[in-house]
């Protein structure tokens, strides 16, 4: 650790010092491929701070998107084609109105809700007045109770329109569409529409509808409607910024020390 005098002497020489007088002895011949060195470790640092700024931008922006989504009036899915890409639609408020095919429901398993493990029951809804059906997550059941053969317990009546929110489908994580389980009843980890589609006879609209808890619905009854696990926070992005560019100068100031301190000795 620095004693008090020399951090003293370290600033004075920093400080004091012609800058003319500092750049003609950082580029000296003994020093000038140290200093080239030490700029490109500060350039990286620099970058990184520059880098972290960037991702506190993109996670602004899609914060602000999720707001205008949730702000926005629900629209009604009726098979017709979307307004906007599944992506954009994300966290959209959606309305649907059909009858529920209960015998080609699915379950997507490793889902944990206060602790407990269960899984998400995801019924294909039949949209009215059209061919095509939507794929609705209606909530989360215990793992007791995940035995397809205790699902028609759980059947619901489409009576009314269907509150919701849209999610786009969910692939691998490199973008390809998932393999059918062998159990392509309980045997999916992902709500996969591409993929769930294709055990099915109808087509799928591009976009699946999780159902929010509502008036009048018991939330203690099963399936568990399911709140949206949205937030808006921005992360530690710009105290990460902070952090590099303070280590930057830290290093600048060291390494300019350091040179002097070496000639003055010299």
């Amino acid at each position: 650790m620095i004693r008090l005098p020399e951090a003293e002497k370290i600033k004075k020489i920093v400080l004091f010092t012609p800058l003319w007088a500092t750049l003609a002895l950082l580029f000296s011949r003994r020093w000038w491929w140290k200093t080239l060195i030490v700029l490109l470790a500060l350039a990286v640092m620099a970058g990184l701070g520059v880098w972290q700024l960037d991702r506190l931008e993109q996670r602004r922006a899609i914060n602000q998107q999720r707001r205008a989504a949730l702000s926005a009036a629900p629209f009604e899915l009726t098979g017709a084609p979307l307004p906007l890409s599944p992506t954009e639609l994300r966290y959209r408020q959606a309305v649907a109105r059909g009858a529920f095919d209960s015998e080609r429901q699915v379950a997507i398993q490793n889902q944990n809700l206060d602790g407990q493990p269960g899984v998400y029951l995801v019924t294909p809804l039949q949209i009215a007045g059209s061919e095509k059906a939507v794929l609705v997550n209606r909530g989360w059941v215990p793992a007791r109770a995940a035995d397809p053969a205790t699902w028609r317990l759980f059947d619901e009546q489409a009576d009314g329109p269907l509150l919701g929110i849209l999610q786009p489908t969910r692939r691998r994580p490199n973008g390809t569409v998932s393999d059918i389980p062998e159990d392509a009843v309980s045997g999916w980890f992902r709500l996969d529409i591409d993929a769930i589609g294709q055990t099915l006879p109808y087509e799928l609209a591009p976009v699946a509808l999780q159902l929010l808890p509502e008036d009048g619905h018991d939330p203690t009854s099963l399936p568990r409607r399911i709140e949206p696990d949205i937030t808006f926070n921005e992360g530690n992005h710009f105290s990460y910024a902070l952090q590099w560019f303070f280590f930057a100068v830290i290093a600048a100031v060291v390494y300019i020390a350091v040179v002097r301190r070496a000639e003055e000795l010299a």
